[in-house]
Order: structure tokens, then C-alpha cells, then sequence
């Protein structure tokens, strides 16, 4: 039987759909894992063999609940494989608690998923088990955590909305998703580092921590501060503590100056010599506009023309 044994988890490995059905009529036992646990149905699950899952499935269908040494069941297994939603449909028809299965460190398959970035798989999981976005592992990482040290905006923005309350929560370290993100950023390309900040800034429920963080990591945060400040208010002080000049507050104007004219002064002073310079020539030359014509231009619209006289 231990041949047996070997010889179906080697089949299971390969995707040798013959063999193992051959070797399941021949008596193999599709529960019998090997020394670490595994069972073939956790080693055809991470190599993506959905044919020689279904079979194994078909035979012991009690397995898609059970864990290898690690505490880490099929659905585990089969989210750290590329081609994976197949797998991962079988497997959560069969077993749909498994979603919420944690291994022995604390991780559902949504921290893997999230790690890797697969978004199909994301919203498979998402859907099965929304709760899962909230779960921590032993160091309080939630998968939003993951997807922010990791991959792209759209897995980032994903856990968002699943989890919006911990788009600035600590881990054990103290490291936020923001946090997280500017600082595993410096190995990745600017703008995918932006975006995903971007999609947490949205998310900012006040200024700080996210204003103290940018702080912390201005060399790599210049353009974000824009972001932050066009959604929320401000102190004088707050103001102050961002680096100067700043040009890209500019696009900022606009929401900025609707919201309140002394921000507005306060924020113009981050800017650079000349962008004040031409900021100063546009608003002389549209109060003389205003003041010659009939119709009073709203703050919002005001703001748009002076962003627009930076910008040039």
C-alpha cells in the first residue's frame, strides 16, 4: 500500500489523470498522505491539475477538509498555483468552510491569494468568505497587509472594500498597509507604488497616521501628498510640516480652496518660487475679469483656472 501511496502522489504531482485512476481501481487510498502530511489531493491542488483534482475529490471527498502538517488544507495549496480558479471552485463547492481554514501561522487562503496577487482567485475567496478579509495572522497581518507589501492596486483596492476599517491598521511591527507599501515600494516601479497608495489615501479616515507616514517616507512620497490633503482638512501646523517646495500640491488647488481659503494660503506657500509667481499673475488677471464682467466665478471653478496657471 505504500507503494501505492507513493506511486498516487506522484501521479497526483505530474497530473497523470490515467494513472491515477488506474491506481485508485487498483486500491490506492486517495486519504493517505505521506510523511509531511500531504495528501495527493494538496499536491495535484498546488500544481493546478483540475481533472486529477476532481477525481481525487470523487474518491475521498472528506480530504478537501484536511490539513497537512502545516494546518494547511487543499484550498491552501491551490491558491499558490497561477492557473488556480479552476482548482479553487472545485475545492470551495466542495469544502466551502475552507476558506476560513487558518494553517499553523495564523493564514487563511485569502492571505495567500492576497500575497500573490491573483485577482480572480481574490474574488472567488472574497465571495465565499467576505469575513476572511478581517482575519489576522499571528503577527496581525490581515491580507491587505500582504497584498500592500506585495503585488498590485487592484488586489490592494479589492481588500478594501472588503475591509475598508483596516486600510490603516497596525501589524505587531507597527507597520500599516500604507507604511507598507512605501516601504517594500523602492523595489518597484513609482507609479504601481503610487497607485496603491492612492487607493489607501481614498480610504484615510483622518490625516493622521496617513499624513505622519508620507512624512516619514517623503523622498518617495512627494506626489502623494495631494492626495491627502484634497480629501481632508488640515492645521496650519500639519500644513507647515510638509516638505517645501512641493509643486505637486498644485493639482490640490481646487478641492483645497472650496473647502477653505486659509488652507488654500497655507498651501500656495508649499509651493515652489515660480509656480507662486504665475499663481499671483492669474488671480490678478482674473479678479480683473470677475470685476469687468457680470458673473462671479464659484471656488471650485476659481480653483481649477489657478491650477491650471501653475501648471504651465
Amino acid at each position: 500500500m505504500l507503494e501505492l501511496a507513493a506511486r498516487l502522489s506522484h501521479a497526483a504531482y505530474h497530473g497523470d489523470e490515467a494513472a491515477v485512476r488506474q491506481l485508485l481501481a487498483a486500491g490506492a487510498q486517495a486519504d493517505q498522505a505521506t510523511e509531511n502530511g500531504r495528501l495527493p489531493l494538496h499536491t495535484a491542488s498546488f500544481q493546478g491539475h483540475e481533472r486529477v483534482v476532481r477525481l481525487l475529490l470523487e474518491a475521498a471527498p472528506a480530504t478537501a477538509s484536511m490539513e497537512d502538517n502545516l494546518g494547511q488544507t487543499a484550498l491552501h495549496h491551490a491558491v499558490k498555483c497561477s492557473p488556480a480558479q479552476a482548482v479553487v471552485r472545485l475545492l470551495l463547492e466542495a469544502a466551502p468552510d475552507t476558506a476560513l481554514a487558518v494553517d499553523s501561522y495564523g493564514w487563511t487562503p485569502l492571505h495567500f491569494a492576497a500575497e500573490i496577487g491573483n485577482i480572480e482567485v481574490l474574488k472567488l475567496l472574497l465571495l465565499a468568505a467576505p469575513a476572511a478579509a478581517a482575519m489576522l495572522d499571528a503577527d496581525k497581518h490581515a491580507p491587505i497587509h500582504l497584498a500592500a507589501s506585495s503585488h498590485n492596486a487592484a488586489a490592494v483596492q479589492l481588500l478594501l472594500e472588503a475591509a475598508p476599517e483596516l486600510a490603516f491598521a497596525p501589524d505587531t511591527f507597527g507597520g500599516t498597509p500604507l507604511r507598507l507599501v512605501l516601504l517594500y515600494g523602492r523595489h518597484r516601479p513609482t507609479e504601481q507604488v503610487e497607485e496603491k497608495a492612492r487607493c489607501l489615501l481614498r480610504a484615510a479616515p483622518a490625516v493622521q497616521p496617513a499624513l505622519g507616514i508620507l512624512l516619514q517616507y517623503s523622498h518617495r512620497s512627494a506626489t502623494l501628498f495631494a492626495d491627502l490633503v484634497a480629501r481632508l482638512p488640515l492645521s496650519r501646523e500639519q500644513w507647515h510640516s510638509i516638505p517645501a517646495p512641493c509643486t505637486d500640491l498644485a493639482r490640490a488647488l481646487p478641492d483645497v480652496l472650496q473647502r477653505s481659503t486659509a488652507e488654500a494660503g497655507w498651501l500656495v506657500g508649499r509651493l515652489a518660487e515660480g509656480q507662486r509667481g504665475r499663481l499671483r499673475a492669474a488671480a490678478f488677471g482674473l479678479a480683473r475679469a470677475q470685476r469687468q464682467g457680470s458673473a462671479v466665478l464659484p471656488p471650485y471653478q476659481i480653483g481649477r483656472i489657478l491650477a491650471l496657471a501653475i501648471a504651465v
